[in-house]
């Protein structure tokens, strides 16, 4: 089974945390700050950047904890954005 399929088959549904964070990361050393939420899961980050009230959170990126070119900067608790 290739990494490909086995990435598919193994894809569990995410809660999303209603708390909005700004998180800052950085990929090939320039930063970026996003609105969103982060989760965490073994050596997996995953960050879903918030679009608007309507959409809500989407999925944006996910990468090790070891990446050489994604790095975890920061991550601060916001205000709600959609109350």
């Amino acid at each position: 089974m290739s990494t490909r399929t086995s990435y598919y088959a193994d894809y569990e549904k995410r809660v999303l945390p209603e708390q909005q964070q700004a998180i800052t990361y950085s990929f090939n050393e320039k930063e970026k700050t996003i609105s969103g939420v982060i989760l965490e899961e073994a050596d997996r980050i995953y960050l879903y950047e918030y679009r608007d009230r309507y959409i809500g959170n989407e999925f944006l990126i996910s990468f090790s904890k070891n990446s050489i070119y994604y790095k975890l900067i920061k991550v601060e608790d916001i205000a709600l954005l959609h109350s």
